[in-house]
């Protein structure tokens, strides 16, 4: 007796039905970074080590004291003689009592022994600080991340030995019918020979799966109902090639019902109807039409979301878009370029950020988006002007990122961890806070965090009146500990702000961040004069480059928040606690990763994480501030 369809679902409730009852658990593995490429990651990989792991000459020349080239000038040159200097190559290290190198082209050599300049070093000049590329215990690469030959780079660069990643799920494809077979010398009337199973096992390959192809299964449902609890047994999802119709020898909806259960049974979509979705035990079995281009359409709507939804993986198209340039970017006449960048889609409109251009750059080609084509005899592209970008991954990945330029905090990797949960993802710049208020006013990103004072003491809310207007608001943020790192010990027994004056070697953060307006807030209230501070024109962009700098001996002091000093074991003198907001655009607050940005900074797991690492307040964290104008 023919079979019937259970029910004519629609495409989308056939969907959920799929991912409501069939999802897939896949479980994870280690394996050597160097035997990962193309696996993906099972959680976010950490830096062990920062890279470089000492301060290192970035140029061949010669390592000086910049102190004893002062008074060097063209009319007042200056000779140096050993041990006052040292010739070095590109990379080696810069070591006591050498703090600046100078290029050999700038410098005049008289003998093996000496050497004459014209020009004042400045302190660290020409020096790759530690931890430039990649600063130890940051993320290098991030969870369900495809792993690229440059993430392997990368990870090796930052001493990761081991890759913890999520393991291929096991498909088998078992194919059905009296009328097929495989040799083209048995084609007679009334046999058709099997492509359905070539394609399915080639489908499943270009997702990075090693699928098993089942020999063909006669019209049996004894036969057929043997293969299928066998497969079950073994394999993480079972696809049945025909046999899902409504024809008298259509068995498959049979063989799973009697062993399982089946959700859907025919679905509104032509072609692909016949599709099946069941499970045995916790093995979903999906039956496939029959028809070439019907299993085509059903394998593309329901199989690959499926495989793709426990493998995390993702399959960047070689595709070349238009995108506007965010910044002014200069590039020479005699050469084609080609500009790491990232892109960010905010109020439709795809702008492209150039990330750093040094060759020693790493993490620029890990976090580029795209890259942007400067061609030859052109010397380079206005701000707001447009031009080509060869995607370096796919634009839907792209448009379901959520774009943050701004104050720097170790929680965003959180919130983008959590974010990735539901397919989104967070693509962050560091460059202060005043640098992200000005990106969000010129639409340049979704987010901007920030945490400014004004005049009175008060944190954010100014900044909306001074530099944006009524179109903008604030999304609380969290509270955070500020205050000083110092040496494991506190050798120089630093208490507060008004020890940094003398032999104190501090490391401090670029104009335009909060941590360094914070900073000049507390010297004036101490009538402390910055140039008392040595070290206060150090800067570096991010507060764990700061930590990184006095833990590897560096300097003495620096000033950042207790979160990074509890992740990098320093001491911490508490000085305050300050508000770390979010600048957004009301428009934006319609749009999906904004309001899952919302729903992690209101959630339990996110106040979890940020409570282990310590150095947080979570009041009001999540509401919107002067939602109206």
């Amino acid at each position: 007796m023919p079979s019937v369809y259970l029910k004519n679902l629609a495409l989308e409730e056939a969907q959920k039905k799929l991912f409501d009852h069939c999802r897939l658990h896949v479980k994870s593995e280690n394996v050597p970074v160097k035997d990962s490429l193309h696996k993906t990651t099972a959680k976010a990989v950490q830096a062990k080590v920062s890279s470089p792991s000492y301060n290192a000459s970035a140029m061949d020349g010669v390592a000086v004291s910049a102190s004893l080239t002062e008074e060097a000038t063209e009319s007042n040159p200056i000779t140096l003689k050993k041990p006052d200097f040292k010739y070095l190559n590109t990379g080696n290290p810069v070591e006591d009592p050498y703090d600046a190198v100078i290029k050999i082209e700038d410098l005049i050599e008289r003998d093996e022994h000496a050497i004459t300049i014209i020009k004042a070093a400045s302190p660290y000049q020409h020096i790759r600080p530690i931890g430039e590329d990649i600063v130890e215990k940051t993320t290098i690469v991030p969870k369900h991340h495809t792993i690229r030959s440059v993430d392997i780079a990368a990870m090796m660069a930052g001493g990761v030995g081991d890759v913890e990643i999520l393991k291929q799920p096991s498909v088998a494809f078992i194919p059905t019918g009296d009328e097929i077979v495989r040799d083209p010398d048995k084609l007679t009337t009334g046999k058709l020979l099997d492509s359905n199973s070539y394609y399915i096992e080639n489908a499943l390959q270009e997702l990075g799966l090693s699928p098993t192809v089942h020999d063909i299964v006669k019209d049996d449902i004894e036969a057929l109902e043997e293969v299928i609890l066998k497969a079950k047994e073994r394999y993480d999802l079972v696809l049945v090639g025909a046999g899902s119709s409504a024809g008298s020898k259509d068995f498959v909806k049979t063989v799973v019902e009697k062993n399982g259960e089946v959700f859907v049974h025919g679905v509104a979509i032509k072609p692909g109807k016949p599709t099946l979705i069941g499970k045995i035990d916790n093995t979903p079995i999906i039956g496939l039409p029959g028809y070439p281009v019907s299993t085509f359409i059903a394998f593309q709507l329901f199989v690959k979301p499926l495989i793709l939804d426990a493998t995390k993986h993702n399959h960047p198209l070689p595709e070349t878009i238009k995108a506007v340039l965010t910044k002014q970017l200069y590039a020479s006449l005699d050469s084609e370029e080609f500009v790491r960048v990232r892109l960010n889609n905010v109020q439709n409109r795809l702008t492209a950020t150039p990330l750093p251009r040094g060759a020693g750059m790493t993490m620029s080609i890990v976090q580029a988006d795209g890259l942007f084509i400067v061609p030859k005899d052109k010397e380079g592209f206005k701000a707001n002007e447009e031009g080509d970008v060869i995607l370096l991954k796919p634009l839907n990945d792209i448009k379901r990122t959520l774009s943050i330029i701004g104050s720097h905090d170790i929680l965003i990797d959180e919130i983008d961890d959590l974010m990735r949960d539901e397919g989104y993802t967070v693509s962050s710049n560091h460059v202060g806070s005043l640098g992200g208020v000005m990106a969000i006013k010129e639409h340049e990103c979704h987010l901007a965090p920030v945490h400014m004072l004004d005049q009175y003491g008060n944190y954010n809310k100014h900044l909306i009146d001074t530099y944006l207007d009524n179109d903008f608001t604030l999304i609380r943020g969290v509270g955070r500990v500020q205050g000083l790192y110092t040496k494991p010990g506190n050798p120089k027994n630093i208490q507060g702000v008004e020890d940094l004056s003398g032999d104190v070697r501090f490391v401090n953060r670029q104009k335009g961040s909060g941590t360094r307006l914070f900073l000049d807030h507390l010297l004036r209230e101490k009538n402390i004069v910055p140039a008392s501070i040595t070290g206060y024109d150090n800067i570096v962009p991010t507060h764990t480059m700061v930590a990184s700098a006095v833990k590897n001996g560096e300097f003495d002091a620096g000033l950042g928040i207790q979160s990074v000093a509890n992740l990098y074991d320093l001491p911490f003198i508490k000085i305050g606690v300050e508000r770390y907001d979010f600048l957004v655009h009301k428009q934006s607050l319609k749009h999906g990763h904004v309001k899952r940005f919302i729903e992690v900074l209101k959630s339990t797991a996110f106040k979890e994480r940020l409570e282990a690492i310590g150095g947080y307040t979570f009041e009001n964290c999540g509401d919107i501030l002067a939602k109206e104008g």
